[in-house]
């Protein structure tokens, strides 16, 4: 059996599929872990972060690749990217909109570019 994708999704309480999408990562009270495939979502997982306990470190544990936000800081953005996490934004409401519209590829990925202000002129 092909290895699911797993992503990383701040939400609302109570989480799972049909929860809204938290519109800031660093202040959401619950993440929702989906691991999907092309066919579709095969499970999902919910959890609450410790005061203690860093996004990234779960992100590294349970292998993450993929995360969707609503706004991201751009040191967030960059430390994800570091770690392998691409991150999607788009005009998604819950959990289950978001995967289904990065499955049909209706998603934006989030990049940072570094330009001199020479170069943008």
């Amino acid at each position: 059996m092909k290895e699911c994708l797993r992503f990383l999704i701040p939400t609302y309480r109570p989480g799972g599929l049909d929860a809204k999408i938290f519109p800031h990562w660093k202040d959401a009270p619950l993440f929702t872990e989906v691991c999907f495939d092309e066919i579709g979502i095969r499970e999902f997982n919910t959890f609450e972060l410790k005061s203690d306990t860093l996004i990234i470190e779960i992100v590294k544990k349970r292998r993450i690749k993929g995360a969707v936000a609503l706004s991201l800081s751009i040191r967030a953005i960059e430390l994800l990217n570091k770690n392998g996490v691409t991150v999607f934004t788009g005009n998604v409401k819950t959990v289950r909109d978001a995967i289904q519209k990065y499955l049909k590829k209706e998603l934006y990925i989030v990049k940072l570019a570094k330009i001199s202000q020479v170069e943008a002129e």
